[in-house]
């Protein structure tokens, strides 16, 4: 008896002593969590039996924040089903880590749960956008076309950060070259210092040395910048918190002079802006050294980390720092800004819609102020983490990217852009002479024209299709030679060079004036296009000046229609009433477009779209019905229609869209009877918006998904 009360006390003090160490471990991990110490945080909850919710929680933010997705994913979908305070949050990281390993369909659905009780989340609302097929496909649609390399130097360590000095890079790395081994508990990396590497004669880069010792850190230093107007030496380092053991170290801007004769930096110096309090870094140079873009969590922020600017007073000091704004800075994080030359800023978030991780994107600055953003798109960024860019040319540059075909955990990438100009170069096939004024005429995959232009004095167009559908032929033609076509879908030619070789000859030409109905005076605004036979797809864009129209067709457009329009007029929609072509070949057709007048009119409420739909809702059906009414009613009553996106998506994508809006309102009224012949229609993608707006909030969205609709009398 006394055997079996004595095994039930050392049981009982067996398991005492288990649950205290339990607690004990638990509490540690705890501490190491909050000091962001996430690697110690790791190996303490992972000791820990059995952990609560809340607990697996913090381990999973744990791996994220040391860019562990796989393990990250994996514990948020232990307990992604788990209803608690915490829920949202789990879907939203579960949905970032998804998007991160590339598994979109997962991570649309994790940002959809979010979504359901975060509704107004914009930035959300992106992440969930950049994992629909239509925005990965406009995000990778140029990866051909750019070359990246991982470079020679790299190694298992972190290489981040590439800076242009010289003739070689300066960069941030965690390789152990020197006698400082401390281990950064964060993310379980040795801490950054500064290397140098310059191109051997092979112009391969070669052995990397660590900078002066003047730049050196018992800490991190991390991102740098160089301002080469006054050879100053900027640089992001750790400042360690004093008066308390747990303090989390700041990340604050040194500058030092640089001599580049002697290869040589000063001491370094802090910068007037720095505060113990909060983090700065990652500082970028503008304005000839008047002007700096940082990074900074400070109070009163759009996130975690927001891009500011400051510029320099005429006493030297950097001014308050100015926050760049929602257009910019999200819910999330913006960091690594660099400055191309004074228009354009780059910059790395985890918000808008992109890749996955952190994806590089371009600002263009109009005096002094953002005017838009856009994704730089594949090859350069990736569903994992892309950021830290520079330029050596417009065309060539490097990056930093974790991408899981690297050497170690960060590596540096080159980049080569090969031209997104087209350059279409158009002679005489048989005198081989450039030829100028040829019109030049580009169409998409649905033989839909998109673009068209005129040759210069020395026979060629040039131009940017990059926000354009994908062109497919390119048409070059005039009144004196023959209209050649030119599949480009699967060129060769070297710099995206087309040459058309024409022909002389004559084409079949539309020609003709297009008047005001009252006046019968010339409307030099005037738009025209040829539509095909059910007027929803552009044949032709029309050559219209001061007035007056010429279009040259390839065969006699018996079933075609003319649209035009200008400012102040009702659209036209009309068939040819002569379609047969004199002896010359060309077909005379003159347009009168009526003024838009009160009694002419009537207009119609709009009907409007869900986001990304063509879907008529229950309100539009019964406002088309209404229109179906005044027109059976009234059989010389016509209807014009005109369909348009908001500002999200693309440009090409968004004018497809509109078209399929357009499509949609015109399929109800033809199957409830009404002829063709009484619709007037336009589709104009986000190009003619009712709420002219930047950064749009999602009613102001809403207006602008629409089709304006008026009965012409």
């Amino acid at each position: 008896m006394r055997t079996f009360i004595l095994y039930i006390i050392i049981l009982s003090s067996i398991n005492v002593t288990f649950a205290q160490k339990q607690e004990t471990l638990l509490q540690r991990a705890e501490k190491h969590y909050n000091r962001q110490e996430y690697v110690l945080a790791i190996k303490n909850y992972n000791k820990v039996n059995t952990l609560d919710v809340s607990s697996k929680y913090r381990l999973g933010y744990s791996y994220q924040m040391i860019d562990d997705y796989r393990k990250a994913l994996k514990t948020y979908q232990s307990i992604v089903k788990v209803k608690w305070e915490g829920q949202d949050l789990v879907f939203l990281n579960y949905g970032l880590m998804a998007k991160a390993m590339g598994l979109y369909g997962k991570a649309g659905d994790a940002f959809k749960e979010y979504l359901f009780d975060h509704a107004d989340d914009k930035d959300v609302r992106d992440l969930y956008l950049s994992c629909q097929t239509q925005y990965y496909d406009e995000l990778v649609k140029n990866k051909a076309l750019t070359i990246v390399e991982n470079l020679s130097f790299n190694t298992e360590h972190k290489e981040i950060s590439p800076v242009l000095l010289q003739d070689g890079l300066i960069y941030s790395s965690s390789r152990r070259d020197h006698v400082k081994n401390d281990i950064h508990h964060r993310d379980g990396n040795q801490f950054l210092d500064l290397h140098f590497v310059q191109k051997n004669d092979l112009g391969v880069y070669d052995e990397t040395e660590i900078l002066h010792e003047h730049v050196l850190n018992n800490l991190h230093v991390g991102p740098s910048c160089y301002d080469t107007i006054n050879n100053k030496f900027y640089m992001t380092v750790n400042l360690k918190k004093k008066k308390s053991v747990d303090a989390i170290n700041n990340l604050q801007i040194v500058v030092s002079n640089y001599d580049p004769i002697d290869h040589h930096f000063d001491r370094p110096e802090s910068i007037n802006i720095n505060n113990p309090e909060y983090n700065l870094g990652h500082p970028t140079i503008a304005n000839h050294g008047n002007t700096m873009y940082f990074v900074s969590d400070m109070p009163g922020g759009h996130g975690g980390t927001d891009i500011y600017k400051t510029e320099k007073g005429i006493n030297g000091k950097w001014t308050e720092p100015e926050n760049l704004g929602d257009l910019i800075n999200t819910s999330g994080n913006e960091m690594f800004p660099y400055v191309y030359d004074d228009n354009t800023l780059y910059f790395s978030s985890d918000r808008h819609i992109g890749l996955g991780g952190l994806d590089i994107f371009k600002a263009i600055i109009v005096k002094g102020e953002i005017t838009g953003i856009e994704n730089v798109g594949a090859p350069i960024n990736s569903s994992t983490d892309d950021f830290g860019i520079c330029f050596q040319n417009p065309n060539e540059g490097y990056f930093t990217s974790n991408r899981f075909d690297g050497k170690g955990d960060d590596d540096i990438y080159s980049f080569k852009h090969n031209s997104f100009d087209f350059t279409v170069f158009v002679i005489d096939s048989v005198t081989r002479e450039p030829l100028e004024n040829i019109i030049v005429e580009c169409y998409d995959n649905d033989r839909m024209a998109v673009m068209n232009f005129e040759t210069d004095e020395k026979g060629y167009v040039r131009f940017n299709s990059r926000d354009k559908k994908m062109i497919q032929t390119i048409a070059a033609m005039s009144s004196n030679y023959k209209y050649k076509e030119k599949n480009i879908k699967d060129r060769k030619e070297e710099r995206n060079v087309v040459v058309i070789e024409l022909v002389k000859g004559r084409n079949l030409q539309l020609i003709g004036d297009v008047f005001d109905s009252k006046t019968h005076k010339k409307i030099k605004s005037a738009h025209v296009f040829l539509y095909d036979n059910d007027s929803t797809r552009i044949r032709s864009i029309g050559d219209v000046r001061d007035g007056h129209y010429s279009i040259i067709i390839t065969e006699v457009p018996n079933h075609h229609y003319f649209i035009s329009n200008a400012e102040g007029y009702i659209t036209k929609n009309m068939k040819l009433i002569n379609p047969t072509p004199d002896r010359f070949g060309v077909i005379y057709q003159d347009i009168y477009l009526d003024p838009i007048m009160s009694e002419n009119v009537v207009d119609i409420e709009n009907i409007y779209y869900p986001f990304d739909s063509s879907f008529l809702t229950e309100k539009s059906i019964s406002t088309l019905n209404e229109v179906f009414a005044l027109l059976r009613t009234n059989y010389d009553y016509k209807v014009e229609m005109q369909s348009h996106c908001d500002i999200r998506g693309t440009e090409g994508y968004n004018m497809q869209l509109s078209l399929e809006r357009m499509e949609s309102a015109m399929g109800y009224l033809v199957r409830k009877g009404i002829s063709k012949d009484r619709l007037i229609l336009g589709y104009f993608g986000e190009e003619v918006t009712a709420i002219d707006c930047k950064d749009c909030s999602e009613s102001e969205h809403q207006l602008n998904r629409r089709t304006e609709i008026k009965i012409i009398r």
